[in-house]
């Protein structure tokens, strides 16, 4: 399969600063970007995701999201439909030469995978 790895994991709260308090503060993560909805932390391996769940997000407080990294997502996207998986998004042009492939698990979670 042309999973690399691990991109990114994303928790979704309603309540963003005390979440980034604890990465922030306690845990002294490095902040790659933030605004008012979302907190990006840098680690050697993955990203860590805050995001604000509130209005059409608001839902998804306290859900885990998590993304993969991949080398050849035509391939894998052809393999999940081939398989009969749910895809809720296919191939979506992200910009600058990134696309994203959405997967909704049986159980209702959404897997992301970004590649070329």
């Amino acid at each position: 399969m042309p999973i690399r790895g691990i991109s990114y994991v994303a928790i979704w709260s309603k309540d963003l600063a005390a979440n980034r308090h604890i990465f922030a503060n306690v845990l002294e993560l490095p902040i790659a970007y933030e605004d008012e909805h979302i907190v990006v932390f840098e680690t050697d391996g993955a990203q860590l995701v805050l995001q604000r769940a509130t209005g059409a997000d608001e839902h998804l407080d306290g859900t885990i999201q998590f993304g993969f990294d991949v080398t050849d997502l035509e391939t894998l996207t052809r393999a999940l439909v081939e398989a009969g998986q749910t895809i809720e998004l296919d191939r979506e042009d992200l910009g600058m030469k990134q696309h994203v492939t959405v997967l909704r698990l049986p159980s209702g979670q959404s897997v992301e995978f970004i590649g070329e």
